[in-house]
């Protein structure tokens, strides 16, 4: 390629495959029969002068890594989630009347980030739980195509969320930190239809899908007072 230290465009080529490519003394550089080139300068002509490229030459770097962790089986955060319903056996409709969250993210870096994201993680959890869902009608065409057929909780539908935090730091992580963006988010499901199945141990009714809509909850109930009556 005329203008670029003299190398005709089968060096380049060879340049920009990295056939030839090894560490030099300041820098990684790409070497060939007629000279070299540094991974600077063959980023520059990539993205910035892609016209002194060879024709039919793609502007493309690709790096190929591994990682190998030193310590197996990986870091675990903790949480356990409890909550108090109240639920209209003849609606259906579910209230959240008391929600307590204990978690474990190792060390807390930022407290109150790590209180958002608990809170953000419980919204998310409870529109899983009692308001979201993507229905399709027999042909396969989306029943909930806008914010008026897909229900999202509002501020009135989250409760006042009781955090307790405890901190057992990671050992094999910076400062001990662990994860923490799913937990807030995949208890509340479980522990809504809980509490809501305990509601209604008496008669023993089952929960087994969601959201926990008002026609699902009142359905499960009404099934489970037939299923009882005719025990009797």
């Amino acid at each position: 390629m005329p203008g670029a230290r003299g190398q005709d465009p089968a060096d380049w080529r060879a340049f920009v495959t990295g056939r030839h490519c090894r560490y030099a003394h300041r820098g990684w550089a790409v070497h060939g029969p007629s000279g070299k080139v540094s991974v600077g300068e063959i980023a520059f002509i990539a993205n910035v002068r892609q016209d002194k490229l060879p024709t039919g030459m793609e502007p493309l770097l690709e790096a190929i890594g591994t990682y190998e962790p030193t310590i197996s089986g990986g870091v675990f955060a903790y949480g356990t989630h409890a909550v108090v319903v109240a639920v209209d056996p003849d609606s259906g409709v579910v209230e959240l009347l008391d929600y307590v969250v204990a978690e474990d993210c190792g060390t807390m870096i930022n407290p109150m980030i790590v209180d958002g994201q608990v809170q953000g993680g419980i919204a998310q959890g409870i529109g899983t739980a009692l308001y979201e869902e993507i229905p399709y009608d027999e042909l396969g065409q989306p029943l909930a195509t806008t914010f008026g057929d897909y229900m999202v909780p509002c501020a009135p539908e989250i409760p006042d969320v009781r955090l307790a935090h405890l901190i057992s730091p990671a050992t094999a992580t910076e400062y001990g930190v662990k994860g923490l963006g799913e937990g807030g988010a995949i208890a509340p499901p479980a522990a809504i239809a809980n509490a809501v199945a305990d509601a209604f141990r008496s008669i023993r009714a089952s929960f087994n899908e969601t959201p926990l809509t008002p026609r699902r909850v009142s359905e499960a109930v009404d099934a489970a007072r037939h299923t009882k009556d005719a025990a009797a």
